[in-house]
This record gives C-alpha cells, sequence and structure tokens, in this order.
C-alpha cells in the first residue's frame, strides 16, 4: 500500500477543519437570529471576521488594499459571496440548518453544470447521469409536496447558484493572492449583506454578554473555515481533497440534532446520500488528478 502525499493529508486536514468552521458559524448564525435579526447577526460576523483577518495580515505583512481586489472578477466574486450569504443565511434561520446544509452541497454539480452552459465544457451521459441524480437527490431535501417541506429552504437552492457563479469566477483568479486577503474581502462581502439587508428584517436589538461570547466564537469558527478552505484548495490531488467537502454535511447534522433538537428524516437522509455520491463522481470525472481545486 502506498503512504499518502503529505501534500494531499494536510490539503484534507485543512479541509476538514474549514467545513468544521463553517458549520460552527451556521449554527451560530442560526443561533443569534433567535434573537436578533438577520442583518444584524451577518454585520456582526462579518466584522469580527475582517477585524481577525486584518490582524494576521498586519502579522504577515500582507496589504488588504491591492490591484488584484478592484479587477472586475474578484469584484463579482464578492458580489457573489454577499448574495450567497444573504440567501443561506435566510435559508437556515427560517428552514433547518440540516437540510439548508443539505442543500448547499448540489454546489459542485451546479458547478459543473454552468461549465457546460457558460464555458463550453464537454459533459458525457455518465456526467449528466451524476448531474441529475443529485439534482433528484435535492429534491428528496426539499421534499415539496410533503409535510416536512420548509419553502425557507429555496433559498438555499439561490444561494447555490451564487456559489457556482463564484467558484467558476475562481478559476480565473490568480492563486497567488495570499490566503488572508481572499478570507478578509468574504467577509466584507458577509458585513455588506447585512448592510443591504436591514430595510428587510427589521430593527436592531440590544447584544447582550451572551451574545458577545457566541460572536466571538463565529468570529474564530468562522476565520478558520476561511482561512483552512484557501490553504486546502491550492494544491493537492483534487481527487482526494475535494470529497472532504462533504464533512461540512456531517457537522452540520450533529449540530442541528443537538443545539436544536431538528429531525432528520429518512427522505432527506437518503436525498443528502444522492448528492454527495454524485457530486464526488462529478469531481472525480471532471478534474485530472493533480489539477488544483479552486
Amino acid at each position: 500500500m502506498s503512504t499518502p502525499h503529505p501534500e494531499n493529508l494536510r490539503c484534507i486536514g485543512f479541509m476538514v477543519l474549514s467545513m468544521a468552521g463553517f458549520a460552527i458559524e451556521d449554527a451560530v448564525i442560526k443561533y443569534l437570529a433567535l434573537s436578533m435579526p438577520i442583518s444584524q447577526v451577518l454585520m456582526l460576523i462579518g466584522f469580527g471576521g475582517m477585524v481577525s483577518f486584518a490582524l494576521l495580515s498586519r502579522f504577515q505583512r500582507e496589504p488588504l488594499i491591492r490591484p488584484d481586489v478592484f479587477k472586475r472578477w474578484f469584484v463579482i466574486r464578492t458580489i457573489c459571496e454577499l448574495g450567497s450569504a444573504i440567501l443561506f443565511v435566510t435559508a437556515i434561520v427560517y428552514a433547518s440548518l440540516s437540510a439548508s446544509s443539505a442543500i448547499l452541497q448540489a454546489t459542485p454539480l451546479a458547478v459543473a453544470l454552468g461549465g457546460v452552459l457558460v464555458l463550453k465544457q464537454t459533459v458525457s451521459i455518465s456526467q449528466w447521469g451524476l448531474i441529475s441524480l443529485g439534482f433528484f437527490g435535492v429534491l428528496l431535501v426539499i421534499g415539496p409536496g410533503t409535510d416536512t417541506f420548509q419553502p425557507a429552504t429555496l433559498f438555499a437552492v439561490g444561494a447555490v447558484v451564487f456559489l457556482a457563479v463564484r467558484d467558476l469566477i475562481t478559476r480565473v483568479i490568480s492563486v497567488s493572492m495570499p490566503a488572508v486577503v481572499v478570507s478578509f474581502w468574504a467577509f466584507f462581502a458577509l458585513l455588506m449583506s447585512g448592510v443591504v439587508t436591514i430595510p428587510l428584517f427589521g430593527a436592531f436589538t440590544p447584544i447582550e454578554w451572551i451574545h458577545v461570547g457566541v460572536l466571538i466564537l463565529s468570529a474564530v469558527a468562522g476565520s478558520i473555515g476561511y482561512y483552512s478552505v484557501v490553504l486546502a484548495t491550492r494544491d493537492g490531488d483534487v481527487a482526494v481533497i475535494a470529497p472532504f467537502r462533504y464533512t461540512r454535511l456531517v457537522f452540520a447534522m450533529i449540530l442541528a440534532v443537538l443545539i436544536f433538537d431538528e429531525q432528520i428524516t429518512p427522505l432527506m437522509m437518503a436525498g443528502s446520500l444522492l448528492i454527495i455520491i454524485s457530486g464526488i463522481g462529478v469531481l472525480g470525472f471532471t478534474r485530472p488528478a493533480r489539477q488544483r481545486v479552486p
């Protein structure tokens, strides 16, 4: 048996760590939204992440304001981050965390479909079958026409569209941009998503000490998530590393059951498995073994 490449092991570690960070951040957002408007939550978490990466950038002596961040594609990418944040946070607040997180795992399928429609990539019959299987899994998770149907889960579908566009754009952005810079501007997008949604979610509420502690947890978890995912996707074998993105769903379901007492239905579990299987299959078909993950 061959020994796993050290670079792959490092990237897998970063990927799992980032997915755990994102899942914790999602759970904190849902928890905070029980007592304050979504716009306030987005602004607080975005501001906390910006402060964290601003301090880290000073330590690393990496300028956050640089010509690359004003280029068209990076600006559009930031706007996609903003749109996805608004829609996904709305989904996890008004629908279940577990279902919304499961739907989000369809992003690689949407990226593959976007590659066909926008980049004119060739897709085999097998790949079309996998993409169709994955989107069928999304339908099972959403469960239209069933007693468990939550209309707010459709916001998560919209978030997938924005994330797919973001990932397609990421392919044209230089991988030389430091992880701390990419992460700082991702949190800037989160902050701005809160600003633009102020008219939609009502007046702000007073911040209590318990909120401060939870916000610190979110800032730490989210910062670790964003920074680690950039490090995880810079090197290594995509066929080995990319499937570990789906650990986010595992973490999300555990937190959803333990904290919010959500019920994982057999239909949701079946749909989630279809999304994961098809996503891994599409990634395996469409990426060369040593190509970097965007």
